[in-house]
């Protein structure tokens, strides 16, 4: 039994306990939950007791019809990627691709189609895109720092040549490229390397950019440093 399960059960138990401790303190107090005039040979008890006893049922029949449709059981909390695109990231891949193929020069067409790409986690489409566009425009800094980061990811993480080399033009073209920064700070910092991830930040921080996020910054470094700091206490002892 899953977690989600669980907390169903417990929350049912719950409310089923409340409504027959209600009834249980009506019954005590000499209150009636239906109106009877036309009962009188019945045992008012058994009629009354209906009520909690069909409410009871009501409401288990119902949370287990919810969680059979929507609660999809064992598969809710294991985090597995869904492969499918969504319909609307894939409808604006189709729009995009749509005016590419009508307009090849239009930048932003490809611009925007390479980001449908990477939005829709086809990053090896994104990269052809990018240098579809980098051979009609020459070199930005910026799409290269989105080549750079699309290339990781389609590498599954992993950085190679190719990729420092991409992330180099980019930075010689900007020094303070963002996506360039973040993602060798990125990749640092999931290699425990944060004295570099540090590095990364700092000079970020240096940018007079508005786009760059100062507080997530800062809050990246502290946690960096925190790491640095556990580590240094854990050599120690």
């Amino acid at each position: 039994m899953n977690s989600l399960a669980i907390g169903i059960a417990v929350t049912l138990c719950a409310v089923i306990t409340l409504i027959w401790r209600h009834h249980h303190s009506s019954q005590k107090h000499g209150v009636t939950l239906i109106a009877q005039p036309f009962a009188d040979g019945l045992n008012e008890h058994s009629v009354s007791i209906k009520v909690p006893v069909a409410l009871s049922v009501v409401l288990f029949t119902a949370t287990l019809t919810l969680y059979a449709q929507l609660g999809h059981f064992n598969s809710w909390d294991k985090g597995v990627v869904d492969t499918n695109i969504d319909y609307l990231i894939t409808a604006e891949i189709n729009r995009n691709a749509k005016l590419v193929s009508e307009q090849p020069s239009n930048e932003i067409a490809l611009l925007n189609l390479a980001q449908a790409y990477v939005d829709g986690g086809l990053y090896s489409d994104s990269v052809a895109t990018l240098d579809d566009l980098l051979a009609l425009s020459g070199d930005s800094a910026s799409v290269l720092g989105m080549k750079a980061n699309a290339m990781y990811y389609r590498d599954q993480r992993q950085m190679s040549l190719d990729i420092d080399l991409v992330i180099a033009r980019a930075l010689a073209l900007d020094e303070y490229e963002p996506q360039s920064r973040l993602l060798l700070a990125t990749h640092a910092y999931l290699n425990a390397e944060y004295d570099k991830a540090i590095e990364q930040w700092l000079k970020l921080l240096e940018s007079k950019s508005p786009s760059v996020n100062r507080a997530a910054i800062n809050n990246a470094i502290y946690r960096a440093e925190q790491k640095l700091a556990n580590r240094s206490v854990a050599a120690s002892e």
